[in-house]
């Protein structure tokens, strides 16, 4: 019983480090999302947000158009839902949304921070 305890944590320390770790960019022309997976990105900021999404591991949670984890909700659309103050909020402090998430806070510059809230604004 002990053993299985053992593995369960560190199962889990494996899972939450793999949120932080650096993915490598997922494509699938299939997808119908604005400035994703197989379309290439036009605007620099947004193209600078595909990269900070794809390099901070979010796709280990999260998906878009299919692709990616499910442990955290679906990005589809996510731009529709949420303005740019809501995502920087959420992305700062993910407990205010999800007081159970085991979503870590943003932690790289502001100027990746911006580019991000870009990408994930123009994912309608």
């Amino acid at each position: 019983m002990r053993a299985m305890s053992i593995v369960t944590l560190l199962l889990a320390l494996t899972w939450l480090a793999a949120c932080g770790r650096r993915q490598p960019s997922q494509t699938n022309p299939g997808a119908g999302n604005r400035q994703t997976q197989g379309q290439p990105v036009k605007d620099p900021k947004v193209a600078r947000g595909k990269a900070v999404y794809d390099e901070t591991g979010c796709a280990t949670c999260h998906a878009i158009g299919g692709i990616g984890g499910t442990t955290g909700p679906n990005l589809d659309g996510v731009g529709k839902k949420y303005d740019a103050e809501k995502l920087r909020e959420i992305l700062l402090k993910p407990e205010t949304l999800n007081p159970n998430t085991v979503m870590p806070p943003f932690e790289g510059s502001e100027e990746d921070l911006q580019a991000l809230i870009a990408y994930l604004q123009s994912l309608q």
